[in-house]
């Protein structure tokens, strides 16, 4: 008898619509594939969301220096002693000039069990590792501002 209702369970259901439901969709199974700009964002997207939040707070929040722009702003990570990814933000911003010109200095923010801002040698120390892996050929200093901007 117990094979009867294994092998029920495996006729009845096979064409059952796996796909994760989101709260914005419907309870009722979608005749049609949900695309993946519709899914649940990568962990990975998700902690870039979360550091470009936390350095843009960050800026707002403990400055000067006070930055007007940023430039080659990129996400990455380093694998810890335990095994696990660390994410990090690196890049440079102009701060705001004060008395002579300002130049472009570094930083980074990284993923702790909340995150951490470094600026100047600390963040170079972070950034320039040789094992650093950069997760994407995508520069985010536009988002990075505005996020900033968005505190104003």
């Amino acid at each position: 008898m117990r094979y009867a209702v294994v092998l029920f369970v495996t006729l009845a259901f096979p064409a059952c619509n796996t796909a994760p439901v989101s709260h914005s969709q419907s309870q009722v199974a979608s005749p049609r594939p949900v695309p993946a700009s519709e899914g649940p964002k990568s962990s990975t997207d998700s902690t870039i969301e979360f550091l470009l939040t936390s350095a843009a707070t960050d800026f707002h929040t403990h400055h000067p220096p006070l930055p007007t722009r940023f430039r080659d702003v990129r996400s990455g990570h380093i694998m810890t002693q335990a095994g696990e990814k660390q994410y990090m933000l690196c890049g440079e911003f102009l701060p705001q000039e004060q008395e002579g010109k300002a130049e472009w200095m570094p930083f980074a923010t990284i993923k702790t069990s909340g995150y951490e801002q470094y600026i100047g040698a600390q963040a170079v120390s972070f950034c320039q590792r040789s094992h650093v892996v950069w997760d994407k050929d995508e520069d985010l200093s536009s988002s990075l501002q505005s996020r900033l901007d968005s505190l104003r």
